[in-house]
């Protein structure tokens, strides 16, 4: 359920790319730092999203450094991390931990080599590293375990409503941004992060409608709906699909338009006005591999 909501290169300024990159990078190495290498595999868009956002918000300015890379030994623009960008650290790693252990818990004796795997990448790296995030934001942890455990109440009861579905992680990430931003956090904000996780979680059922139905997993838009492939399933659900996406973009742009920002709005305002409806428009256009990060 991660790395969709990402830029649209296409149509975005060169100084606002590298931007974004520095803070991709910056994100990266901060993960590194805090939570050990291995940890940097976990860093994904839409958390880089979250570190640049709260940062404008919080009125921080980027403080810039060249650095190497793991991977590279060229040097590149890095944003350098503060305090802010180890509570988004901290995110992660909550969010890491307990889509690690929905995946286990869905996860099928057909599917037995992958939930070893993840049972493995849990024990042996996350939980440590999640200990520490617990600590110091355990409100939030107590949040995150109880809408997981109501989505798995509600796909237990067969619910029908994407909405209804969608809205544990939809409140999920409302609730993360308020626990970040404090005081700096409004109506406006946690109206936002709320239709971006609704978005991303619909999207995401969509985007594994196949893979779901093969490993006979649970997906929001098979209950009451006997699948059989996808061109079946756009013919059957495509108005739908445009619908909940659609309403979902507008929320996020109309909340957008109330919120005044004097750092990375470049950025920003490609991602939320350009990149999420570069992704919606790939979903309806059912292309294959929308999602570039898979946790």
């Amino acid at each position: 359920m991660f790395g969709y909501v990402i830029p649209d290169k296409m149509n975005m300024f060169m100084k606002d790319y590298y931007n974004y990159k520095a803070y991709y990078c910056g994100l990266c190495k901060r993960i590194g730092k805090d939570c050990g290498q291995f940890m940097r595999l976990t860093t994904n868009y839409d958390m880089v999203f979250f570190d640049m956002f709260c940062h404008a918000v919080m009125e921080i300015k980027p403080n810039y450094n060249s650095e190497p890379c793991i991977l590279s030994p060229k040097k590149k623009s890095v944003v350098k991390g503060d305090e802010l960008t180890d509570k988004v650290v901290d995110i992660n790693t909550l969010l890491i931990y307990y889509k690690l252990l929905d995946d286990k818990l869905d996860s099928k004796k057909s599917d037995l080599a992958k939930s070893l795997a993840k049972s493995m990448l849990k024990s042996l790296v996350v939980s440590g590293k999640y200990k520490k995030a617990k600590k110091h934001f355990p409100e939030l942890d107590k949040l995150f375990c109880d809408e997981y455990a109501r989505l798995r109440e509600l796909e237990k009861q067969g619910t029908a409503s994407i909405d209804m579905l969608a809205d544990p992680f939809a409140n999920m990430l409302k609730v993360a941004v308020k626990t970040v931003l404090e005081s700096k956090c409004n109506e406006n904000i946690e109206n936002l992060f709320y239709f971006l996780g609704k978005w991303v979680y619909i999207i995401d059922g969509i985007d594994d409608v196949d893979k779901d139905h093969k490993k006979g997993e649970f997906n929001p838009f098979f209950v009451g709906y006997t699948y059989q492939d996808k061109d079946k399933f756009y013919e059957d659900k495509g108005a739908e699909i445009e619908f909940l996406l659609m309403t979902c973009y507008n929320a996020i742009k109309s909340a957008y338009k109330n919120i005044e920002l004097k750092f990375n709005e470049g950025a920003i305002t490609n991602i939320l006005w350009y990149g999420i409806l570069m992704r919606t428009q790939d979903i309806l256009g059912r292309k294959e591999d929308c999602k570039k990060i898979r946790i």
